[in-house]
């Protein structure tokens, strides 16, 4: 049994030796193939000999070689799970003690016991869809971080200081994305539109709407109503 035993223990030191030595050798390949990309082996794959690479927050998969590159979903079909999207909201949590409240607009809904941080651009459809959504939300504390992408939306950063600058700014928020009533603030008051960009860009957010549980996991895109009471609940 002895024998056995240590017969196994070899066994399984050299099965994680080979693993070790294929994450070492595709950080080496992908420094030495793409020195100027910045890409990180964060695990392995479900599939044999393919492991997860992080880039700019979203996962690719390749070999230890680093030539050809997988990008899209990894999909469990017969459970009907999306791996590629559940093991993105586990690498892209956040401290959610470190966002700066103060640079959002913050409105609370009935008792507002559940949190949702949000960062939106208001000519962004998928972000007006998203709040269309959130009307029949309860329950819930939002904290919108107003994220203009003027390289899509040119008068986005206009309409988001206006917004800041508004008496009640949810209001002026809800207002434009839900009914396109264009805020009658001025643009020109002190505002943390800058800083919530410069802050999107540190956590890898690179579209909107982007959203955070209060656990830190993030969603990317806009989800229903019915989906958004869920995650909240499963955040708690």
């Amino acid at each position: 049994m002895k024998a056995l035993a240590s017969t196994l223990t070899a066994m399984m030191l050299a099965l994680s030796s080979t693993s070790y030595a294929d994450v070492n050798t595709l950080s080496q390949n992908l420094k030495k193939n793409y020195p100027t990309l910045s890409a990180k082996v964060v695990g392995e794959s479900p599939v044999d000999d393919i492991y997860e690479v992080q880039m700019a927050g979203s996962l690719v998969y390749t070999d230890e070689d680093a030539r050809y590159f997988f990008v899209g979903n990894l999909v469990d079909f017969q459970n009907k799970v999306n791996l590629t999207e559940q093991r993105e909201q586990q690498l892209n949590k956040i401290d959610i003690s470190q966002l700066p409240l103060a640079n959002a607009i913050k409105n609370v809904k009935g008792k507002g016991e559940r949190k949702l941080y949000v960062f939106s651009d208001p000519d962004c459809p998928y972000c007006q869809r998203l709040e269309q959504e959130l009307t029949t939300v309860d329950n819930v504390t939002i904290y919108t971080f107003m994220m203009p992408l003027t390289a899509l939306h040119p008068n986005a950063e206009r309409i988001a200081k206006k917004v800041w600058c508004s008496e009640n700014r949810y209001e002026a928020w809800e207002d434009y994305l839900l009914h396109k009533k264009m805020p009658s603030a001025s643009d020109n008051c002190s505002n943390p539109i800058q800083k919530n960009l410069e802050l999107a860009n540190s956590l890898n957010i690179s579209g909107t709407p982007t959203l955070f549980l209060n656990n830190g996991e993030r969603i990317s895109g806009g989800r229903s109503a019915a989906e958004l009471e869920s995650l909240l609940n499963s955040a708690k």
